[in-house]
């Protein structure tokens, strides 16, 4: 597994195997397939690897949710990046932990005795899901303590947030007796650049020698990496909200998507909630986004959170999915041309599910079942 030459390192006398949970944000299987990961591929072989699902909608907030709590959204309630609140007619940011119902895998370290810690590119990610964590950190606003460790606060569209957030997950692990640790990455790279870019090649190779360094530490490290969501170039644009109005129905869609750093994706994405101003204009408007070419699935609130294990009083009227190649969102037109690269539909659902050095005997089909089968020692 060793990649260079392996920094001088005593693990502490702990009771446990430190475990490694990597979200590695926007890797589908094509970019495992299509780049040079040869530690990543090693762990492939001698561990356990398959391609599984993410959650519905596929995106970060819903996919780290589930895998930090190791439960469907109809338990953490967590269903959006935005949540829409139909009393003050205002989106609020999913972005606090008290919007999480579950117990997070940090509070489930600490009542098994271990110390845990979240690193995460992004804050949002902190503040939402580093309930119970020992230490909690994110590349967006490092702190003090570890910049000097992991280097300087990273600019904010850019691989070197991932980067960071390797530096200080394997700081952290070499130097505060951390046993669970939860890293988190950002995919802007993945959704600027294509598996096959140089870009995307340079990126991945570096995040894969960084994950060996932390291997070549602790040969017995237990790693479990999976994915929120892939990616898919996205070249038709629908806004749901113009469809509808131009029939008659009046509503708000929101895009799945939706957050604050609009430059990964423009808050286009492959999925979308409606609101509906009148929802005894439900049928109609069920008809009207049924027969909209590039619509491919629409679903009632409660049919939608039935089939998606989604928390029915957190959705919209409307649950919307579209074609590989069409994204939602608010445009100048119902319709026009685009070119982003997203996520948020069926087609960005597959995701690699890697287990090394794991034991487990229960085999995952989903990303959350990384968290959900660990076992966990009874405490001292």
């Amino acid at each position: 597994m060793t990649v260079g030459v392996p920094l001088p390192y005593m693990p502490t006398n702990r009771r446990f195997a430190q475990t490694l949970i990597v979200l590695m944000d926007g890797l589908g299987p094509d970019y495992v397939n299509r780049s040079d990961m040869p530690v990543v591929k090693r762990m492939m072989a001698s561990g356990c690897y398959g391609v599984g699902k993410g959650v519905l909608p596929s995106v970060t907030n819903v996919n780290n949710a589930s895998v930090v709590t190791g439960c469907f959204p109809n338990r953490h309630g967590i269903v959006s990046n935005f949540y829409f609140d139909r009393a003050t007619g205002e989106s609020v940011l999913m972005e606090d932990a008290s919007f999480v119902k579950r117990p997070t895998v940090f509070e489930r370290a600490s009542r098994a005795g271990q110390r845990s810690a979240l690193v995460a590119a992004k804050d949002k990610i902190r503040t939402l899901l580093g309930r119970g964590a020992s230490i909690a950190v994110s590349a967006e606003a490092p702190p003090p303590e570890l910049v000097a460790a992991a280097g300087p606060k990273p600019p904010l569209y850019s691989a070197e947030e991932n980067y960071w957030t390797f530096r200080a997950a394997r700081h952290l692990l070499r130097n505060e007796s951390i046993d669970v640790i939860y890293l988190s990455t950002t995919d802007y790279v993945m959704h600027r650049h294509a598996p096959e870019a140089a870009e995307s090649l340079e990126h991945l190779y570096t995040l894969d020698r960084m994950l060996g360094e932390m291997v070549d530490d602790n040969p017995s490290l237990r790693v479990l990496l999976t994915a929120d969501h892939g990616m898919n170039l996205k070249t038709r644009g629908i806004d749901v909200a113009r469809v509808l109005a131009a029939s008659g129905v009046e509503a708000e869609a929101v895009p799945i998507i939706r957050d604050t750093r609009t430059a990964h994706h423009q808050n286009l994405g492959g999925a979308c909630y409606v609101y509906l101003n009148n929802r005894r204009q439900t049928r109609k408007a069920l008809d009207v986004l049924r027969r909209e070419p590039g619509i491919e699935e629409v679903f009632p609130r409660r049919e939608a959170a039935s089939t998606f294990q989604l928390a029915a009083s957190r959705i919209g009227d409307l649950f919307v999915l579209g074609a590989r190649d069409v994204a939602f969102g608010s445009l100048a037109t119902a319709r026009q041309e685009i070119h982003v690269r997203s996520h948020g539909s069926r087609y960005e659902q597959d995701v690699p599910l890697l287990r090394f050095n794991a034991p487990e005997s229960r085999e995952p089909r989903y990303n959350l079942d990384l968290v959900r089968h660990l076992k966990w020692p009874d405490r001292a």
